[in-house]
C-alpha cells in the first residue's frame, strides 16, 4: 500500500474526508500519487498500482521521468519538481526548505502547474465521480492553501455543476497525514469491507 493510500486511509480518519464515501486523495510528496476511496472502500486495482497519477503523461515529448515517459504529471506537481523549479537541491532539500524561497519565485511555480493539475484533476473527476478532490502530502500548509486556493476556475467535468469548495478541498499536510493513516490500517483491515458501517460508529 502506497503513501497516498495510507494518507487517504488518515485524512479519511481525522481529516475533511471524514463524512465523505468518495474521494480522491492527491499527495504530493517526492512524486505524485492518489490515494482512491470509491463508496466507501479504498481502491487498489488489480495489482495494487491503482492511484499511479503522477505517471499520466500531461505534456507529450515534455521532461524525462524515471518511468520511461516524457512529460509526466509529477515532473511538474511534486515536491522534487518544485524543489528543481525554485533553485534547490532535490537530493538535499527539505519540504520546508519552500517557506525560505522568495514568495515569487515560488508563486511562479504554482503559475507552471496550474493547467497539467487542472488536466489531472479533470480525468480524476470524470473517471471517478468522487464527491471531492483533497490535495495534501508533504508539501508545507501554507504553501499548499497558495496551490489549492489558486487552482479555480476547475474545468468542466461530471462534478462540474458543483461549487468549486465542493469539488476541492485541502488536506492535512506533512507525515502526520500517512503516520495516522498507518495506526488506522488494523482497524480498516478488520472492518473493511463494512468501513461505512465503522465511520458511521466513530
Amino acid at each position: 500500500m502506497n503513501d497516498a493510500t495510507v494518507a487517504a486511509i488518515g485524512e479519511r480518519f481525522h481529516g475533511v474526508a471524514r463524512q465523505l464515501n468518495s474521494f480522491i486523495y492527491l499527495y504530493i510528496g517526492t512524486g505524485l500519487g492518489a490515494g482512491i476511496f470509491t463508496d466507501g472502500h479504498i481502491y487498489t486495482g488489480h495489482a495494487h498500482n491503482a492511484g499511479e497519477i503522477g505517471h499520466i503523461v500531461v505534456e507529450p515529448g515534455g521532461r524525462d521521468c524515471y518511468c520511461g515517459n516524457q512529460g509526466c504529471l509529477e515532473r511538474y506537481v511534486s515536491l522534487q519538481a518544485a524543489y528543481e523549479f525554485c533553485g534547490l537541491d532535490p537530493m538535499r532539500a527539505l519540504p520546508e526548505d519552500l517557506l525560505q524561497i522568495e514568495p515569487a519565485r515560488f508563486a511562479a511555480w504554482i503559475d507552471s502547474v496550474l493547467i497539467p493539475l487542472r488536466q489531472a484533476i479533470n480525468i480524476l473527476e470524470s473517471v471517478f465521480d468522487a464527491e471531492a478532490v483533497i490535495i495534501g502530502g508533504m508539501m508545507p500548509a501554507p504553501l499548499l492553501k497558495q496551490i489549492v486556493q489558486r487552482l479555480p476556475p476547475l474545468y468542466q467535468s461530471v462534478r462540474g455543476r458543483y461549487l468549486n469548495a465542493m469539488r476541492l478541498k485541502t488536506g492535512m499536510t506533512g507525515s502526520d497525514t500517512v503516520a495516522l493513516g498507518a495506526a488506522a490500517l488494523p482497524i480498516f483491515d478488520e472492518f473493511n469491507p463494512q468501513f461505512q458501517v465503522l465511520m458511521k460508529q466513530a
